[in-house]
């Protein structure tokens, strides 16, 4: 990988330019590496649009060379092994765009990562990833939302709020007695969409949930 391929996919991020990495990638599959390497700063606008950059390379590679990206998912997989040695902080993440991008091909991947919902410091990224692939295939995660909607009395209000962007993408509802006092949990919640990173809170989560599913 070569400190030139990184800087420049760095530019083509700041743009949401991820056709043109799917084409550096493409024309030289080391790059692949380059762009890993700027998934190592968790929560930054940059690592996410990495991610969501991961998404569209895998989806590219996969008209020509599924196994290629299989190979992609395991590496992820890796890094969040104790045996790697180290710990894949996106690697769930990165899973979960994949596997929104090509649910048809990777779709046994979801079942993979959900697994690790019990691992504290991986939660978050999983809780995500299961958002992410229910908003193209609900059905590969539905059997696993009454585990994972256990997770809104998680100390970490992260959790709880991407918690509770999952429910309301899969279409469910608050037990408001039960978890009344979400309505009023002002802790804030980082969420990126459309390329965009914003902060809401907890309590505008559990509303609007609550709005949906009474409408």
């Amino acid at each position: 990988m070569s400190f030139k391929a990184k800087e420049k996919i760095a530019a083509l991020l700041k743009e949401q330019k991820y056709d043109e990495i799917a084409n550096m990638v493409l024309e030289n599959k080391g790059n692949i590496r380059a762009l890993r390497r700027l998934l190592h700063e968790p929560g930054t606008l940059l690592c996410w649009r990495a991610i969501e950059a991961m998404g569209v390379v895998a989806q590219r590679l996969a008209e020509q060379n599924p196994e290629a990206v299989r190979v992609i998912l395991r590496n992820l997989l890796w890094t969040i092994n104790e045996e790697s040695g180290g710990i894949g902080w996106t690697a769930p993440e990165c899973i979960g765009e994949i596997v929104y991008r090509r649910p048809d091909l990777f779709g046994d991947y979801a079942s993979i990562i959900i697994f690790y919902a019990d691992e504290d410091m991986l939660r978050r990224g999983v809780i995500w990833a299961a958002g992410r692939i229910a908003q193209a295939r609900p059905d590969l995660v539905a059997r696993y939302v009454p585990t994972l909607a256990a997770h809104l009395d998680d100390p970490d209000p992260v959790v709880r709020g991407y918690t509770l962007r999952l429910l309301g993408t899969m279409g469910e509802k608050l037990d408001i007695k039960r978890y009344a006092h979400l309505l009023e949990d002002r802790s804030t919640v980082p969420v990126y969409e459309n390329g965009q990173l914003h902060e809401t809170t907890v309590a505008e989560l559990a509303g609007q949930l609550v709005q949906a599913t009474t409408a």
